[in-house]
């Protein structure tokens, strides 16, 4: 025998209110921004460059999940290219999927292309970047960083070995006892996906 009855319920609507002054601000708190710059010079060419792509996949991932936009760029000489900030993970991961080599090295023009894509965005906003040589122009380098500090981008960079990963430790805005974020060759994608432990999670648990 049927023991339940279907039954239909009414009840009033939901009172809606109109959002507060503050809410912008609140929100500015929560979310972020950062660019991804992966190095895409012609010595990254074999599996140092899969490697790359499998850990920017991760970083990708971790970013969205701390609730950040995102944005991924492929530099050599100059930029390669680069997508918008988004949200959208499989876009992210098809353009990485992407990536080929190219050129030699020069970070000034990703740090410039990087400040275009932040500027105007609220919360925190954050440069990667992951090389396995130096600056390039490491003057121009330094001054377009100080710029970025000066308008509160911060800056996370990994280098594939120590030479790599002092020459751009330079233009880093962290400040760890541990010194400048390495990468070996056997580890690419794990010290790549590492430097989302620099993003702030301040209340994102």
């Amino acid at each position: 025998m049927t023991t339940w009855i279907r039954r239909s319920f009414d009840a009033p609507g939901l009172t809606q209110y109109p959002t507060g002054r503050h809410l912008e601000a609140v929100q500015s708190q929560f979310s972020g921004s950062v660019v991804l710059c992966l190095d895409v010079s012609g010595s990254m060419s074999g599996s140092p460059l899969s490697q790359a792509v499998q850990g920017c996949r991760r970083f990708v991932d971790e970013a969205l999940q701390a609730l950040y936009e995102v944005a991924v760029l492929f530099w050599d000489h100059g930029v390669v290219g680069y997508t918008l900030l988004t949200r959208d993970q499989g876009r992210l991961h098809a353009f990485l999927d992407r990536a080929s080599i190219h050129g030699g090295t020069n970070v000034v023009p990703a740090l410039h292309e990087a400040h275009a894509l932040l500027t105007g965005q609220k919360g925190d906003r954050v440069v990667a970047i992951f090389g396995d040589g130096d600056l390039g122009d490491a003057a121009g380098a330094r001054r377009k960083s100080d710029a970025m500090r000066a308008d509160n981008i911060r800056i996370i960079t990994c280098g594939l070995g120590l030479a790599s990963a002092e020459s751009l430790d330079v233009i880093s805005t962290e400040t760890t006892a541990a010194g400048p974020r390495v990468a070996d060759v056997n580890d690419i994608a794990d010290s790549i996906a590492g430097m989302a432990g620099g993003l702030r999670r301040t209340g994102r648990r």
